[in-house]
């Protein structure tokens, strides 16, 4: 597993010291539920910055890709308006010569040096793009907070022609029915190009159905073993979502999480579900790991009948077992109208092994796209940008470069120029790994 990012750290840590119901009975530590850190925190080892041998440059990616061709005929995203959902949008003087001079903030407060995520992301789209209108939006932590966004957006006196957005959460449908995917579609319906990350949950992501052979009222994750293991860290922060099919605001199946301390003790999360409204299928747990050692992931049966029951398990941390990669993207990653991004090694092409892959719940393949992450920025310095939330906003450029190209065109679909122009990865044909492929300007007509 990579390093933890102190920003995850810090926001974890918030919320275990601001969870005051939460009490320790005996041997027992009591989690409660709360509207805890979006997916954008999940794994975002993965996802924030490292640093790698295999780290590109920008400006290589971008002649790979045939940016920097469009570039050579001027074209560079005039016109174009790009919101970037994100958070961390700390800049100085010196960030800004990287960033488009048509730059506006959408938020409130200010950021400490190390909170660069956003302005990283927004490092890249003026890369490519570099004359996009570019405004800087605050998603917070929370679905109420990328609603509030979505909400500023649509009182703008503007167009915004594309969303690019690297925030999801581990909790609902996955089909594309969650009441996110409503506030998607009021930008969508309005021709906004709606670009979000998969996720970089591949291998911190469990999901299957719940069996109990022995009736012991523990799930079984394979025949002989009841829990899966996850290696911590004393003093590591770590959180762990649960959800499952159920009403999703009236749920009646009465599940439980557990997490076994190494030596002794246990955190649970048990929420009530008994129909009323307001209740969640969900269960989640945070904490700051009290030792070193092999903790032990178990779900328990507290009041539903023995029936099969699909689970999703999100985890902060890799996995040391049962990793799933299938269905591992967040419900935003699942709407109808979003392209869904990946991430690739451009070294090799392969897939980012922690990057989250299809299908959603009502079987529709995602990703769409994939594009290179693992890239240097002015706001990382030497460490590298790693992760779907680096592929969400190159595809986020380069649609805007295609827009500029087409503004003539009143019927321009540009995903299905997107689409159309990509590169196929992996096996033959679209798939829940690389999508449609690799996103690559250099197939347009215009740079043949």
């Amino acid at each position: 597993m990579k390093e933890s990012s102190l920003f995850l750290l810090c926001l974890l840590a918030l919320t275990i010291l601001a969870a005051s119901s939460s009490s320790e009975m005996g041997d027992e530590y009591q989690v409660i539920e709360h509207d805890g850190p979006s997916i954008a925190e999940i794994c975002q080892v993965q996802a924030e910055y490292e640093t790698d041998a295999d780290a590109q440059s920008i400006s290589r990616m971008m002649e790979l890709t045939g940016i920097s061709a469009l570039h050579d005929r001027n074209i560079t995203g005039k016109g174009i308006t790009i919101a970037l959902l994100d958070s961390q949008f700390y800049y100085d003087n010196e960030t800004a010569e990287k960033l488009t001079s048509d730059l506006v903030p959408v938020y409130n407060g200010s950021y400490r040096k190390y909170e660069v995520h956003g302005i990283a992301c927004a490092e890249l789209i003026s890369e490519i793009a570099p004359d996009v209108k570019l405004y800087l939006v605050e998603a917070g932590g929370t679905e109420t907070d990328v609603t509030n966004a979505v909400e500023r957006l649509m009182k703008l006196d503007e167009h915004i022609d594309i969303v690019s957005c690297s925030s999801d959460f581990p909790f609902g449908r996955f089909d594309g029915k969650d009441e996110l995917c409503k506030e998607v579609e009021k930008m969508t319906s309005n021709g906004t190009l709606w670009i979000n990350a998969a996720g970089n949950q591949a291998l911190c992501h469990w999901s299957g159905e719940f069996k109990d052979p022995d009736g012991n009222g523990y799930n079984n994750f394979s025949p002989e073993d009841e829990s899966i293991n996850l290696t911590l860290v004393k003093g590591e922060a770590v959180g762990l979502w649960l959800s499952w099919e159920d009403d999703w605001d009236r749920a009646i199946l009465d599940y439980d999480l557990r997490l076994d301390h190494p030596s002794r003790g246990y955190s649970i999360s048990d929420n009530s579900q008994k129909g009323y409204r307001g209740q969640k299928p969900a269960e989640t747990i945070h904490l700051l790991a009290p030792e070193d050692g092999t903790y032990q992931i178990k779900i328990r049966r507290y009041d539903a009948p023995d029936v099969p029951v699909r689970f999703h398990l999100f985890t902060t941390q890799d996995l040391d077992e049962y990793q799933v990669q299938d269905s591992s993207i967040g419900i935003l990653g699942c709407c109808q109208n979003v392209i869904t991004v990946g991430a690739i090694n451009l070294s090799t092409f392969d897939i980012q092994p922690y990057s989250s892959r299809g299908p959603t719940k009502d079987g529709r393949q995602k990703p769409d796209l994939v594009a290179p992450n693992n890239v240097t920025t002015f706001s990382y310095i030497s460490e590298a940008f790693v992760g779907t939330s680096a592929s969400a906003p190159y595809v986020a450029g380069c649609a805007a470069l295609i827009m500029e190209i087409f503004k003539d065109e009143p019927d321009l679909d540009t995903k299905k120029v997107l689409i159309e122009s990509a590169t196929d990865l992996g096996p033959k044909g679209a798939d829940n790994i690389y999508g449609y492929g690799l996103v690559n300007l250099s197939n347009l007509e215009v740079n043949r």
